[in-house]
């Protein structure tokens, strides 16, 4: 617990010791669930200080894990965190398949927390890409958000205002 607080109140390199440490003891005790939990939070970390390649290596570390492990539940997360990585890094079409492959994983398992984290990310990919489905996902997902009382809701509040924009540049908040 203490690891994910040191994320949160933005200790990146306190959080990422620990997440070393998480991993080291991960490996060494043979745990490979934990293992791919921590590098998942690794390759997170990694990507918000703006290390995109160590971070791409890390989650696809974890991705791995996940799949030989047979955990579709964390092979949802581990593409959601890849799409995410690919936005932030510019490669939206990349970014929104793997969305798209978490939504179909996410929706399979009956996890509404990943699939509302793949319908956020796919509407954020549309939207950049001018795709006329992204505020739609992104309505979508913050409905699962709110009725699953996640925190990202608040991350998507803005959505209930966009509106198509008349002059055919996309979407825009609508005045109050």
């Amino acid at each position: 617990m203490k690891k994910i607080l040191w994320q949160v109140v933005g200790h990146y390199p306190r959080a990422t010791d620990l997440q070393e440490q998480v991993l080291t003891i991960s490996r060494e005790i043979g745990d490979r669930q934990v293992e791919a939990i921590a590098l998942c939070i690794l390759g997170a970390l990694r990507r918000i200080t703006g290390d995109y390649s160590q971070a791409a290596d890390l989650l696809e570390q974890a991705l791995t894990i996940r799949r030989e492990i047979g955990n579709r539940d964390g092979e949802a997360e581990i593409l959601n965190h890849q799409g995410a990585l690919l936005c932030t890094s510019g490669d939206l079409a990349k970014a929104r398949e793997r969305h798209l492959r978490a939504l179909e994983l996410a929706r399979g398992v009956g996890n509404p927390l990943e699939e509302a984290r793949a319908l956020a990310g796919t509407g954020r990919c549309a939207m950049a890409m001018r795709i006329a489905d992204g505020p739609a996902d992104l309505r979508k997902a913050l409905e699962i958000f709110r009725r699953i009382g996640a925190a990202e809701a608040v991350d998507l509040t803005a959505v209930d205002d966009l509106h198509p924009s008349h002059t055919g540049s996309g979407w825009t908040l609508a005045e109050n």
